[in-house]
């Protein structure tokens, strides 16, 4: 019987990838106790010779780039040929080293404890399974390029399997729900959503879509669908080929929250359980979505050369995640204007403020696109009480880059093209006819090709300085009215939050008034001018007059302190976009704005 049900597995398997595949990988994921939040994971490999065959524990997961040291949760591990226990041993923090005496079949076992919400752990409970593989699934060495199998053995409180992984409805002798994989890098990016979600669907150019809902909620599904249709449409046009043969959203619905990871065919994203009927908190959904849906071209296959194949055991650095990041959140903001969701000037204003928070941001004075991009790994996703004053994000400052790029293209082509003509270009170059990624080097020749001149010297200065790009002259090739201007405003530059009733200081701006008196983060914020504080700082400053000389009464570690200074002024910068009247507005314009 064995040996038949492998000759249906590999007929199955050809069947389904159109080719002859191995299916002697195999992977097994059992939760047999949920409220346990632990997975059992069973490996199965054909070794064709004797040695030492490596298992590896990703340390990151693709899309969030932070090393996560995944293997910190694997207990219980062990190795088996047959009947026979194997030796293994540890050689490194993620590495299992297993010696085969013999060819033949080896099996690993392990368990991995699961029990960390986000979009890109995996979490087990008595609800629900979220499984992202790369946290759950080892790969093995010189199989990362393999197809093979997965079965899943799902526990009788949970009823259904939602994942982009091909099937064929099949299970096996022991009754486990078996998926494909063509390699690891497939298995990686296909999360896994079991137990008893609600799936709704609806059809984008002929690609099946699936929203599996996750949890009580208050959606309107109806709705929802419709307008997860209209997004889909929207972030598709770009290209005008969608690379799916079928796409999922899992969506978690939870207390609080939010966040969203994109993958190769599908997603997942976090949105409050009883906030779908709060318009504002809707749209934002549909952002979010746009935004991880846009990835199935930007990031999954048009990329940074340097993001894959993927290498899961270290950093995988990259000066280009403002174009795989910061662009993709251009579109999600333009894509909610071009689907009818927000108007012209709602995308202008948004645009506004991203442009003025960012050049109010301290860090905008010493970090480069470039250098946030290389330092995501050690600073994105690791911030501090003095971020803000070091660094910028490269999603919203690649936001802004963005949307300058698409303007100077659209502007210097008097509006034959724009930011769609050079996605559609790198598609076309890199991702289908040499299946690779781009470098720094040709993405920026692209753009210089498409804007039809040389754009060195705009990425010269919006992606490898800090120097302030031209707002005014840029925006206003494109017919807009762009009013710019430094504010002088007395501001305490502090950021406080209410702890336990008391006033706690979490960040100090560089060079404002407070941090020049030497008030440090963490202390607490008793009085100003003898003025009880109440997490109310600004406002008291305002109530008095903004007096030449202040006493601020501290709390430190302890200990009372009396702090004296005078207020500063600290310039703000300001920036107001108008578009002109549709009948004044230039060709140029209309291609930036077009929703065609």
């Amino acid at each position: 019987m064995r040996v038949l049900f492998i000759l249906i597995i590999s007929i199955s398997m050809s069947a389904l990838f159109g080719k002859t595949v191995n299916p002697n990988l195999r992977y097994e994921i059992s939760i047999p106790e949920p409220h346990t939040h632990y997975a059992v994971v069973k490996v199965s490999i054909d070794i064709q010779k004797p040695g030492e065959v490596i298992f590896k524990m990703p340390v990151w997961t693709p899309g969030s780039y932070l090393v996560r040291e995944f293997e910190k949760s694997v207990e219980d591990f062990s190795a088996g040929s047959e009947s026979k226990v194997l030796a293994w041993k540890k050689k490194d923090k993620n590495s299992w080293a297993v010696t085969c005496k013999k060819a033949g079949r080896i099996s690993i076992s392990y368990k991995v404890y699961a029990f960390e919400f986000s979009v890109r752990t995996s979490f087990i409970d008595q609800e629900q399974a979220l499984i992202n593989p790369s946290s759950v699934c080892m790969l093995v060495n010189g199989f990362e390029n393999s197809p093979g199998s997965l079965a899943i053995n799902m526990p009788a409180t949970y009823s259904k399997i939602s994942t982009s992984l091909a099937s064929e409805s099949e299970v096996d002798a022991a009754k486990n729900k078996i998926f494909y994989f063509q390699s690891y890098d497939e298995l990686a990016d296909s999360p896994i959503q079991i137990g008893n979600q609600e799936e709704i669907t609806f059809t984008v150019n002929g690609v099946p879509h699936t929203v599996a809902l996750v949890g009580r909620n208050n959606a309107d599904k109806v709705k929802l669908a419709n307008d997860l249709k209209k997004v889909c449409e929207t972030m598709t046009a770009v290209i005008g080929e969608h690379p799916c043969k079928k796409y999922l959203f899992i969506v978690q619905n939870v207390e609080s929250g939010g966040g969203g990871l994109e993958h190769l065919n599908s997603t997942v994203v976090v949105m409050n359980r009883f906030a779908w009927i709060d318009e504002n908190k809707y749209k934002s959904f549909l952002g979010l979505c746009a935004h991880e849906y846009f990835h199935l071209w930007n990031v999954k296959r048009i990329r940074p050369i340097e993001l894959g194949p993927f290498d899961y055991n270290k950093e995988n650095y990259t000066e280009q995640l403002w174009v795989a990041e910061g662009i993709t959140s251009y579109y999600d903001e333009i894509g909610l204007y071009r689907a009818g969701f927000v108007s012209k000037n709602d995308f202008l204003k948004s645009l506004e403020g991203y442009i003025n928070d960012l050049e109010n941001r301290t860090g905008s004075k010493v970090q480069t696109l470039s250098e946030s991009s290389f330092d995501a790994w050690i600073k994105e996703y690791r911030p501090n009480e003095n971020s803000k004053n070091t660094t910028i994000s490269y999603y919203a400052k690649g936001l802004v880059t963005g949307a300058l790029l698409d303007a100077t293209i659209c502007a210097s082509t008097a509006g034959k093209k724009n930011l769609d003509d050079l996605m559609k270009l790198l598609w076309q170059r890199y991702y289908l006819a040499e299946n690779r990624g781009f470098t720094v080097l040709e993405f920026e020749k692209a753009a210089s090709e498409v804007a039809g001149k040389d754009l060195t010297a705009f990425f010269d200065v919006c992606v490898r300085s800090t120097t302030q790009p031209d707002y005014k002259g840029i925006l206003e090739s494109l017919g807009l009215s762009v009013k710019i201007t430094l504010e002088d405003k007395k501001l305490s530059g502090a950021s406080t939050q209410l702890e336990n009733g008391r006033t706690m200081v979490k960040f100090l701006e560089r060079n404002s008034t407070f941090y020049d008196a030497g008030v440090n983060v963490n202390d607490e914020l008793i009085a100003i001018n003898n003025v009880r504080v109440n997490n109310d700082v600004e406002e008291i400053l305002r109530k008095l007059a903004y007096p030449a000389d202040l006493n601020i009464l501290v709390n430190r570690s302890g200990l009372i302190l009396n702090i004296n200074t005078t207020v500063k002024s600290v310039s703000r910068f300001k920036i107001s976009l108008n578009s002109t009247t549709d009948s004044a507005i230039g060709s140029a314009a209309s291609k930036w704005l077009t929703k065609d």
